[in-house]
């Protein structure tokens, strides 16, 4: 695939995830897909899914905005801002109505059409941070 239709999978792939619409979400994903939220630590692609859905059902009505998007070849890098309103709980943290705002960096490998893997770089620390102010 061209550079231009590998950044359009990466597009569709963010917009649905803002649309929670995570069955069409898995279903970009290669059947080898891999995610890495650290840099060994490596998710499968049912795993990914139920990990971003309990991550973002803590902030309905987010968005997550691709702000910046390079391509080279079948890689695509993307700088993206969540931005929500925190109302239900987090893992530990319950609902506090604190506005949660932090960017992200995502690293993708695009095959045939469909991520095969994704690496995410975030400060944890912050969102921890946001929700408990």
């Amino acid at each position: 695939m061209c550079e231009a239709a590998n950044a359009a999978v990466v597009e569709r792939f963010y917009r649905l995830i803002e649309e929670n619409k995570y069955d069409e979400v898995a279903g970009l994903c290669h059947p080898e897909f891999r995610f890495y939220p650290q840099l060994d630590q490596a998710l499968s692609a049912n795993e990914f899914v139920a990990q971003e859905k309990a991550n973002m059902d803590s902030c309905p009505n987010f968005t997550m905005r691709i702000h910046e998007m390079f391509t080279k070849g079948n890689q695509v890098a993307c700088y993206v801002i969540f931005e929500g309103v925190h109302t239900k709980p987090f893992h530990d943290l319950p609902p506090t109505g604190n506005t949660l705002r932090f960017s992200l960096m995502f690293k993708l490998l695009v095959e045939d059409g469909l991520i095969k893997e994704k690496r995410a770089h975030y400060d944890s620390q912050d969102v921890v941070r946001q929700l408990s102010a």
